[in-house]
């Protein structure tokens, strides 16, 4: 029996499966998706007189004009049987205007901080302190493996100077960023002019850390061998200890 094969409409490579458009490979399979999709927005626009993708072009809720029960006030709503124009109106009526408030974003941390001052609430355990890489002050669950940043953000940073550090093979330490420019007194050590505290790299007079002996030259990730520097100072000294200046 004799096997019939065709080309691929794409490329031209031979298939021998009959029922086939496109020979599998990802930019054929791209071109035919495309293919199949234009073909169905073309035909879904003679249905409809519009692209099935045009969202804002769909006909809107029908809009009902209503007098709040509440308030008294006016409103157009998108249910016929609403009868409050806004949830606030909704809450009063049904559990009065002088129902005691939500707590509010501080009064839940306040709450969250007091639990974490004992350790734990229920069955999760909370744990409150500074972040050892900005300095900010957080309330965060126990992940328990020792929670020590305010985010994600300061996890990964973190992780990411200790990786490098581990890279150019040094002995890493624990360091908090925010701990070594309180140290220094927010005071670059190069040029002995102080650093500005809000401002963020690359920008010339922000904060970084600086290994007083580089990394590459043997120095240790660890607090005793890094001293605040502004950035510009920090990037003209590169790995160098000797035989350089801040002001060239």
């Amino acid at each position: 029996m004799t096997q019939t094969t065709h080309a691929c409409l794409y490329c031209d490579a031979p298939m021998d499966n009959p029922r086939r458009v496109q020979c599998g490979a990802l930019e054929c399979k791209r071109l035919y998706r495309n293919a199949r999709q234009r073909e169905f927005q073309r035909q879904y626009r003679a249905e409809n007189g519009r692209y099935h993708s045009r969202q804002y072009d769909r006909p809107r809720n029908k809009r009902y004009q209503i007098t709040c029960t509440q308030c008294g006030r006016e409103a157009t709503v998108t249910k016929e049987t609403s009868k409050y124009c806004t949830h606030a109106c909704f809450y009063d009526a049904r559990f009065g205007v002088d129902r005691t408030p939500k707590p509010t974003r501080l009064l839940r941390a306040q709450k969250r901080a007091a639990r974490a001052a004992h350790g734990t609430t229920g069955e999760i355990a909370w744990v409150a302190g500074q972040c050892v890489r900005c300095g900010a002050w957080f309330t965060r669950r126990n992940s328990g493996a020792g929670v020590r940043h305010c985010s994600m953000r300061c996890t990964r940073r973190d992780a990411a100077s200790r990786r490098r550090a581990l890279e150019a093979g040094a002995t890493v330490g624990v360091v908090s960023r925010w701990r070594v420019h309180e140290r220094d007194g927010w005071t670059c050590h190069i040029c002995g002019d102080p650093v500005d505290r809000i401002a963020k790299a690359p920008a010339l007079n922000a904060p970084v850390l600086d290994h007083v002996i580089p990394l590459a030259r043997g120095g240790e990730h660890s607090e005793a061998n890094i001293k605040t520097a502004h950035f510009y100072c920090n990037s003209v000294k590169r790995d160098l200890e000797h035989g350089w200046s801040a002001a060239a």
